[in-house]
């Protein structure tokens, strides 16, 4: 895909953060969070100006026949906010010989999966290759035969990376932010040498990025509307919705992959 090839050699700025997530993941969110945290809460107030896609664009996504480095290149912002999906091998090059910040976000692999299956709905280019129920997904979702791949091989190239460079890499997990999001931001802001805010300012940025607020500002016509990219946003929503065989089938292929590294362990 012309789109893939664009971001991988995609040039960036020195003071660009890129936010690194497999789909269905918390990207949105963290995006939305990156946007106050970087350009300020203000922004996130105004849903009918928001446009998600010039603040922080989605560089292999084309959207009205634009890709995301397009928007990217096009934007005046000093420290641009990156977002991609891609795997290691073909992820923007950059990111590996320039050292640049890279927030990396993970959410267990029950949760993704039931997002994606919602995705594969409602996504305009994607419901063509939706699956008759949830349970021909989730084999679907187990062999990687999906958009961007197997979940469990693009996390553990990734982890290496991460873990081989921290001084560049941030990993953080989504149920992490939803137990508590004030220490996560604090992590965030240390890690992009941000000037702390105050507890107020937190907790605005934590009412501004709700599912509700995301929602209002990203379903509208100069975002992504129609596409269902807000879910729920819940964790652990797989406990009531899982069929009990997979839960089985996914947890042990997290053990056969990661053993008993910490990383995932919450995701068992």
């Amino acid at each position: 895909m012309q789109s893939v090839l664009a971001t991988k050699n995609f040039q960036r700025r020195p003071d660009d953060i890129y936010v690194t997530a497999y789909p269905r993941s918390g990207s949105n969110w963290t995006q939305n969070i990156l946007i106050g945290l970087v350009y300020g809460v203000d922004v996130l107030t105004d849903a009918q100006t928001f446009d998600i896609n010039l603040l922080s664009p989605y560089l292999e996504l084309v959207l009205n026949g634009v890709t995301g480095c397009e928007l990217a290149d096009r934007s005046s912002k000093r420290q641009r906010l990156l977002k991609h999906h891609l795997p290691v091998h073909i992820a923007p090059t950059e990111i590996f010989s320039r050292g640049r910040k890279n927030v990396l976000v993970f959410r267990d692999p029950k949760d993704a999966a039931l997002s994606y299956y919602k995705l594969y709905q409602l996504g305009p280019n994607l419901r063509k290759h939706q699956s008759p129920n949830l349970e021909h997904f989730l084999d679907r979702f187990l062999k990687g035969r999906l958009n961007y791949g197997n979940w469990w091989d693009w996390h553990k190239h990734w982890i290496l990376y991460g873990r081989a460079n921290p001084d560049t890499n941030l990993m953080i997990h989504y149920e992490d932010l939803k137990e508590d999001f004030a220490k996560e931001i604090r992590r965030l802001e240390s890690f992009l040498n941000l000037s702390p805010m105050t507890s107020e300012t937190i907790d605005r940025l934590q009412a501004l990025t709700s599912v509700e607020s995301m929602r209002e500002r990203l379903d509208t016509e100069k975002n992504y509307k129609g596409m269902g990219v807000v879910n729920k946003g819940e964790a652990n929503r797989w406990k009531t919705e899982f069929p009990p065989e997979y839960v089985e089938k996914f947890d042990a292929l997290t053990r056969e992959t990661f053993g008993d590294d910490d990383i995932v362990a919450k995701f068992i």
